[in-house]
């Protein structure tokens, strides 16, 4: 008995609801027992794990944009599956990091790779070919928080096509101007072309 101050040793029996940091000194070994319903609920409050958004189809538009990332997101996942454009030649399906002052089309140090060719690229992450308006696309990029001071994030990504047998992959760095808080998959030609086929999803972690 007494106050939290003045505890002495024994056993304690408590519901107490706690808040805030607690700590152990001594031989407090066990703090007590839960049910597995009472660690879910835990683990979903605090916020840990992986997110998954909700799927999107890429059958229209120019762009499919996820928004409402949260603050203190530290890994992304984006997962383009059989998408494709109704535009060929130099075209490429390309990820796209967006703030608070909206959606970053320059300024991206990415270098794309098909093992025979290495170009360099400015406009986004990703990068990978759709050469003919029959291409059709799965890909996946991963961003990594490097700096949450300057909002520095490290992508890469591999792709592969159905019309031929190789594999793509890229790798580069993008520093915003804030806070990343959406993403956007899009092409390089822009309002040139139109999604026509295929589902796009993400997911992030803290």
């Amino acid at each position: 008995s007494g106050t939290a101050a003045s505890l002495t040793a024994g056993t304690v029996t408590t519901n107490a609801n706690l808040t805030g940091h607690v700590t152990s000194v001594g031989n407090a070994a066990v703090l007590g027992s839960f049910t597995i319903a009472q660690l879910n609920t835990a683990i979903s409050d605090s916020n840990v794990g992986i997110t998954i958004a909700t799927e999107q189809a890429s059958t229209s538009g120019n762009n499919i944009d996820f928004t409402g990332i949260p603050a203190g997101t530290k890994r992304i996942t984006i997962m383009c599956k059989g998408v494709s454009t109704n535009y060929g030649a130099a075209n490429r399906l390309i990820v796209q990091l967006g703030d608070a002052g909206g959606f970053k089309t320059t300024g991206y140090v990415v270098t794309h790779t098909d093992f025979t060719t290495h170009t360099a690229f400015t406009n986004g992450f990703g990068q990978a070919t759709q050469e003919l308006i029959t291409s059709v696309n799965d890909m996946i990029v991963h961003l990594y928080l490097e700096d949450s001071s300057d909002f520095t994030w490290f992508g890469e990504s591999r792709s592969n096509r159905t019309d031929t047998t190789g594999v793509e992959t890229s790798f580069g760095t993008k520093a915003l101007s804030a806070e990343l808080t959406q993403v956007r998959v899009t092409t390089t030609v822009g309002a040139s072309s139109t999604f026509d086929a295929g589902v796009i999803n993400i997911q992030y972690e803290g």
